[in-house]
């Protein structure tokens, strides 16, 4: 039997979609979804430590943080402090699904 279908929530508002598309629209902040998709809340140094280990990528605290407000505008993460350090929490696991559509709408 194939694993469970997630649940998801379908955005019909071409306004909303091009918000959320556009806070993901980064390959950095892809990066950073599958990263918070295995962590859930991570501090910002041990995410940089991540990003450098899976993807090679180097970045710095600034560099991130841009990155990072961006999607905290959109209510992708969530800026927080885990033990006194700058943290990030995933709040929304963003996800594009693009639907193929037959020609005549079939």
């Amino acid at each position: 039997m194939g694993s469970p279908m997630l649940e998801y929530e379908e955005v019909a508002d071409p306004y909303v979609v091009e918000d959320v598309a556009d806070a993901i629209s980064n390959h950095i902040r892809v990066m950073i979804l599958e990263v918070l998709r295995k962590h859930k809340a991570i501090t910002i140094g041990d995410l940089i430590r991540e990003l450098e280990k899976r993807y090679s990528v180097k970045m710095t605290h600034g560099n991130i943080r841009v990155h990072l407000m961006k999607m905290a505008l959109k209510g992708i993460v969530e800026m927080t402090k885990i033990d006194g350090k700058d943290a990030v929490v995933l709040k929304k696991d963003v996800r594009i699904f693009v639907k193929e559509v037959e020609e005549n709408g079939r």
